[in-house]
């Protein structure tokens, strides 16, 4: 074997070698981040504000040459209960365990309910959530103007779809506020949680942001009748013809509505396929505005308020 040969071998060992000490680094950090979160449901759990919850899990694998990152069979336990909920598979791309990265997205699926939590359960209810299980998709990112873009959709099974997408500005301040945080040690981030400012100094970051456009979306395949067919059969809710012709009398009633926005909900509660809902603010909507009632003056009905929010219903 010629040196040239013995190098390159030598090479790709010490790379490969490398690569390898970077996925057990990056997944050590998701061990503690995860340890972290357990511990601070611990303190919460000691100071008597709520239920002890505990989460463990079965794999964790990193690949930092792909940035991509997952915990397999994730179980949450809740004190005397046990196990009430699992998770299959949690998949994060384009992230980073260590620090906020500019955009990043999650996958989740495979989540169900346990026995322990079935059976608090009425049987017909406990048969109906058995066979469900949720998935979702999640995807941000942050950019240099200080936009924010983010979506959502949450599945269950394949008869329902709840998603959103929303477009926020002005975020400067709550992303470096954010990146600070991330680049703090477990130790000191679980110091900084358990301060009871903590919530204030989020929020003093997110009053000086603003939300420019955004959509919510309703997808149903099945699973709505499915729902009202278990909750009429338990005597909870009349059976659905009788809730389709409820809501078609209230929709009627509903005056500042628009004619459009009347009829798209019509249509939807007749036949509940899709329904989804826009706005676009001509000027980003200010938070700050919103919180000290400025927004409210600016907006005395209904009717300004689509107007300003440019809203949109559309149905099927």
């Amino acid at each position: 074997m010629n040196k040239s040969v013995i190098a390159l071998v030598v090479i790709a060992a010490v790379a490969a070698g490398g690569v390898y000490y970077a996925n057990t680094q990056a997944e050590n950090a998701i061990k503690q981040q995860l340890e972290q979160a357990n511990q601070s449901y611990r303190n919460m759990a000691a100071n008597g504000e709520m239920p002890l919850i505990s989460m463990s899990y079965q794999a964790v694998s990193a690949n930092v040459l792909t940035s991509t990152y997952s915990i397999s069979g994730l179980d949450v336990s809740v004190a005397e209960l046990g196990s009430v909920a699992t998770i299959e598979l949690i998949t994060a791309k384009d992230v980073n365990p260590r620090k906020l990265s500019d955009k990043g997205s999650m996958h989740f699926s495979g989540a169900k309910a346990t026995d322990a939590a079935l059976q608090m359960l009425p049987p017909d209810a406990s048969e109906f959530v058995k066979s469900l299980a949720l998935h979702g998709d999640y995807s941000y990112e942050y950019k240099d103007n200080g936009t924010l873009l983010f979506k959502q959709q949450t599945r269950i099974n394949d008869e329902f779809s709840l998603g959103y997408d929303f477009t926020f500005a002005q975020m400067q301040q709550f992303w470096q506020y954010m990146r600070e945080f991330s680049a703090l040690s477990p130790e000191q981030q679980q110091a900084i949680v358990n301060d009871e400012g903590y919530a204030e100094q989020i929020m003093a970051k997110l009053i000086t942001a603003a939300l420019s456009n955004g959509e919510l979306s309703i997808e149903n395949n099945g699973f709505i009748e499915r729902t009202l067919a278990m909750t009429a059969k338990q005597g909870q809710t009349p059976d659905l013809e009788a809730i389709k012709g409820m809501a078609l009398l209230n929709i009627s009633m509903l005056e500042p509505l628009p004619q459009q926005m009347k009829d798209a909900l019509a249509e939807f509660v007749t036949k509940p396929e899709k329904l989804k809902l826009s706005f676009s603010f001509e000027k980003p909507l200010e938070f700050a505005k919103v919180q000290n009632g400025e927004l409210m003056l600016q907006l005395s009905s209904p009717e300004a308020f689509i107007e300003f929010a440019n809203l949109q219903l559309k149905a099927n």
